[in-house]
């Protein structure tokens, strides 16, 4: 199943984003929320976007820093107001000020909301002095066992750690149920699928071999769908992305 995250078109507003996947023949969206566009966290507009378009939002995948426990509970609250069983967050980084969300709190939100699959995603490994991890101890053996729920992101995978694009999805294993799809070089990511430098072939012949039959979600940075031209330009754009996974998950 392929989502297009709301994040892939950010410039445009979310009735013209539904519209737009709508016409590349999507029928799925994962919301990117942020606290700053406002309709991103409306239930009730959403609502009214997934009745006129029949598009439903399957996920909702939460902002990638300075989440607090307030805003985790209002995408639950947000998650069960539209029916969407799939929530996405990312490990908190070290100069949050909040972090009192992440690890026992989940697992108790998690009961709240049996409903709702609250997936971990994978975190740069970033590190400060070449010692300090910015996501503290968020590597994908440790992220995998808070909720047995994963979720890979493509663009936060680097091979020079030494953990490359197929570790990652091994060490995932069988808790990955969500693929945030986008390539990447060593200078540039959020790059259109194909386009980079990371296995993502090796990557989607190895799934469709183990039966993966999780989502993926199309995660780009909006330039490379050419965000802001003619309509046409961006369906097509977004078409060449339902092509290239049906290469292998028809």
């Amino acid at each position: 199943m392929l989502l297009l995250s709301t994040s892939s078109l950010t410039g445009y507003g979310l009735h013209k984003i539904f519209l737009l996947a709508k016409e590349a023949g999507y029928e799925w969206i994962d919301l990117s929320v942020d606290f700053d566009l406002y309709d991103t966290c409306d239930a009730s507009y959403i609502d009214t976007l997934v009745t006129s378009t029949s598009m439903p939002v399957v996920s909702i995948s939460a902002p990638e820093r300075r989440l607090t426990k307030k805003h985790f509970d209002q995408i639950l609250i947000l998650a069960s107001d539209l029916g969407v069983s799939i929530v996405n967050i990312h490990p908190p980084h070290r100069l949050d000020k909040e972090k009192d969300w992440f690890g026992d709190y989940i697992k108790i939100v998690a009961k709240k909301y049996p409903t709702i699959t609250i997936n971990i995603i994978n975190a740069p490994p970033k590190t400060w002095l070449f010692v300090i991890s910015e996501y503290g101890d968020a590597r994908p053996e440790t992220i995998k066992k808070i909720t047995e729920h994963t979720a890979l992101s493509i663009e936060n995978v680097d091979p020079a750690s030494g953990v490359d694009l197929m570790k990652t999805s091994i060490l995932l294993g069988s808790t990955m149920g969500f693929i945030y799809l986008s390539d990447k070089t060593e200078e540039e990511s959020g790059l259109f699928p194909g386009d980079g430098t990371m296995p993502l072939e090796s990557l989607l012949i190895k799934l469709q071999e183990v039966g993966y039959s999780g989502h993926f979600s199309l995660s780009v940075n909006p330039k490379v769908l050419s965000a802001g031209e003619e309509d046409p330009h961006v369906i097509k754009k977004l078409e060449d992305c339902h092509k290239f996974l049906a290469k292998y998950f028809g």
